[in-house]
């Protein structure tokens, strides 16, 4: 079973409902909740399962970038993390900045049962690629 957890701070400038929004444009479907900080942020996190990767896994195809999409996958044991630029994601599109960003980013996380299905996690939302096609298409 394949478990994500999308996630993003929501700083005292921001509207809770907008940074919702950009998730939401990527990974429809989750369930939220809003963590309270004392100070300066909250944290906007939002749960749920394979379903609410579809749209990323289209997105990445349809933007041309599975290269870039898992390049910036990390796997450590059955746990596949990446971030995400939460300004292209509030006009629906994605992005994978070089490292969290000023304005804040999307982090995500998704949980499989073990590495070896971390790996099959990312070879569904970007294959390797020969001549800018994916080399094979997995089911999930």
């Amino acid at each position: 079973m394949i478990a994500a957890e999308v996630s993003a701070h929501v700083y005292p400038t921001e509207d809770r409902d907008r940074v919702q929004s950009a998730i939401e444009g990527i990974f429809p479907g989750l369930e939220y909740e809003l963590q309270e900080k004392e100070g300066f942020t909250s944290r906007l996190v939002g749960t749920g399962g394979r379903d609410s990767l579809e749209l990323l896994h289209e997105l990445l195809r349809s933007r041309k970038i599975l290269d870039t999409g898992r390049r910036n996958m990390h796997i450590e044991g059955g746990t596949v993390t990446f971030i995400l630029n939460k300004q292209a994601a509030t006009v629906g599109k994605v992005s994978f900045p070089p490292g969290d960003e000023l304005l804040g980013s999307i982090w995500v996380e998704i949980v499989a049962q073990d590495a070896d299905e971390a790996g099959v996690v990312v070879d569904w939302l970007a294959p390797p690629t020969e001549n800018g096609h994916p080399q094979f298409e997995i089911e999930l």
